[in-house]
């Protein structure tokens, strides 16, 4: 996390699921996946690593809280992720990824949607505020299209 982030290094996991859990969840959230219908502006690319992912959240009082989340799929103008509690739209985040190369990336972008899945699961949406090339990040034999 870079240093001007502010607050405190340790990374908080509000989702708390076992890998067998991430995956039967993102099975059920594949199936029913509402924006499947031609809904997205870029195309969507699987991107569910059981690694965890880092993501800063600008708090309103100017304070940056880091969570860890689980990765949904990645595009060239943002990434989805399932988080554990909610994420007030429009709300700037800075999303950590390594590259296929293992080096560490910071994506700035905002929280454009933030929609409730079960129990205090999440499904949060960032937009990029620069797009990124998706191979960057995924190897070809990941690269599958999630809708």
């Amino acid at each position: 996390m870079p240093n001007n982030s502010g607050g405190s290094k340790q990374l908080i996991d509000t989702l708390k699921l076992s890998d067998e859990q991430w995956r039967a969840l993102a099975e059920k959230l594949e199936h029913d996946d509402p924006y499947v219908a031609g809904q997205r502006s870029h195309p969507r690319i699987a991107y569910r690593k059981l690694s965890q992912i880092a993501v800063a959240i600008l708090k309103p009082d100017g304070q940056w809280a880091k969570y860890i989340v689980r990765s949904r799929d990645l595009s060239p103008g943002g990434i989805g992720f399932i988080h554990g509690t909610y994420l007030p739209a429009a709300s700037p985040c800075r999303v950590i990824l390594k590259d296929c190369q293992g080096q560490v990336v910071c994506l700035e972008g905002i929280v454009k949607r933030c929609e409730l899945i079960q129990g205090t699961a999440h499904d949060i949406g960032v937009q990029f505020n620069q797009a990124i090339n998706v191979e960057q990040f995924i190897q070809p034999e990941e690269d599958k299209q999630a809708g």
